[in-house]
């Protein structure tokens, strides 16, 4: 898996505060790839992500691409956590143990099958988690994009602004 470094992180940043469109409309989309991320499973999060971007009028891409903060090398991670957690948020706590076996074996096989053998109670203790972490990011995560844009651009207008004077 390669490195997230320094010119990486850059060049998503860019990426990111360059989108067209208002600085709320790309919040948005950080908002809602985010909350996709933790409350779809895997295998469709970029289509419902893009649907729901379209119908909350948020940009497009931030959605599609903070899906992937759920992928095969964070599932093992995030999936038994937010089970677990929302396992207590429905009342019937479960042990991690079971939790975190039950979806190595759907990260294992990665199938439908799989994450549908888990169970009821894994299920809605999956999406309870789900919607507790989805909105805790998804909420963060706008106000953080609406920030880093609003202060990008304020800065490049600064410099724009700077060079006018200093030319002239």
């Amino acid at each position: 898996m390669k490195r997230l470094g320094r010119k990486s992180i850059a060049y998503y940043y860019l990426k990111l505060v360059n989108q067209s469109g208002s600085p709320d409309y790309i919040a948005r989309g950080v908002a809602v790839g985010l909350f996709i991320a933790f409350f779809i499973p895997f295998g469709v999060q970029m289509v419902v992500a893009y649907a729901l971007a379209a119908v909350v009028r948020a940009a497009k891409m931030p959605a599609v691409a903070l899906t992937w903060i759920s992928n095969n090398f964070t599932i093992p991670v995030i999936y038994p956590v937010q089970c677990y957690v929302g396992s207590y948020m429905i009342g019937h706590p479960l042990h991690y143990e079971y939790v975190e076996n039950a979806f190595l074996k759907v990260i294992k096989e990665m199938s439908y099958k799989a994450l549908f053998d888990l169970g009821i109670d894994l299920t809605i203790s999956f999406f309870a988690g789900g919607i507790l972490f989805g909105l805790l990011s998804g909420i963060s995560g706008y106000f953080i994009a609406l920030w880093l844009v609003k202060r990008y651009r304020r800065e490049r207008q600064i410099r724009k602004s700077g060079k006018i004077r200093s030319t002239g």
